[in-house]
């Protein structure tokens, strides 16, 4: 199990909001000072602290280290974030304009309990977005290539799109679109890039067994600067609204993909 008490330590070091997600974000939330948000797994703060620096609004969290929240606090005393997980989340019924989360639904045990506490706290109207990665884009990773069994790992980590979908269709949501965001560009191993490795920042290099880790670390080390020119991965954002009534719908809409190029950074 990963200690995020431990890893909130380095967390912050090499690892942002990407401003192309704020983007989709501010594409389909008409975001105002008034404007509830809550971030489901939040981390250290850094994605609501930029959407309440850019938006003034009302920016909640939910976290279950107290590490991490301690650090979410160091960027904003602003910011509302609680202790809690997919269980229960420490906020009234409909509270909420606006819930996201970001690389955090590979972490929940239970994701049709986490959809039906997302769905007890959203407001009728509101938005859901579910940013992750799709196998396909865990299987493009190029640094796939330094740790044998990352991409197997990963994949048994991550659901499926199509489970995703399931679940917060079965819990009463509506599903609005799947944005595809490609990091079509060419990828070099930098600096940060391997002291993100050095520090595991991303709990993917915590759970490898130490030989390949080291083993994958050195090879990185001696690949500094080089530059890989066909790079598939990227995110998706699943976007789901909850409307008055559940729908009953069990299928996703044939018509809600959509595909985008931008590089995106990564997330937890």
């Amino acid at each position: 199990m990963i200690n995020y008490n431990v890893a909130s330590k380095t967390y912050d070091h090499t690892r942002e909001h990407s401003d192309e997600i704020i983007a989709r974000f501010a594409s389909r939330v008409s975001f105002t000072a008034t404007t509830a948000i809550l971030d489901f797994g939040c981390g250290t703060g850094s994605y609501l602290n930029a959407l309440q620096l850019a938006f003034r609004s009302r920016c909640c969290g939910v976290e279950p280290s107290e590490g991490m929240r301690a650090r979410s606090a160091q960027k904003s005393r602003s910011m509302d974030v609680r202790p809690g997980d997919h269980r229960q989340i420490p906020f009234d019924a409909e509270a909420f304009d606006f819930a996201y989360m970001t690389d955090v639904i590979h972490h929940v045990a239970d994701m049709a309990l986490m959809f039906s506490e997302l769905w007890r706290v959203l407001k009728i109207g509101g938005l859901l977005c579910v940013v992750t990665e799709s196998h396909d884009q865990i299987q493009a990773r190029f640094y796939n290539r330094y740790f044998p069994s990352l991409a197997a790992n990963e994949k048994r980590r991550y659901p499926e799109v199509k489970a995703i979908l399931q679940s917060a269709l079965t819990s009463g949501f509506i599903h609005e679109a799947t944005e595809v965001l490609s990091a079509s560009a060419p990828a070099t191993i930098t600096d940060q890039f391997l002291r993100n490795v050095e520090e595991k920042n991303y709990s993917m290099f915590r759970l490898l067994d130490e030989r390949e880790y080291a083993d994958g670390l050195s090879q990185l080390r001696k690949d500094v600067g080089r530059t890989f020119e066909r790079v598939g991965a990227g995110d998706s954002l699943i976007w789901f609204r909850k409307l008055a009534q559940q729908s009953g719908c069990t299928e996703p809409r044939d018509d809600a993909s959509v595909a985008f190029g931008a590089p995106v950074a990564r997330g937890r």
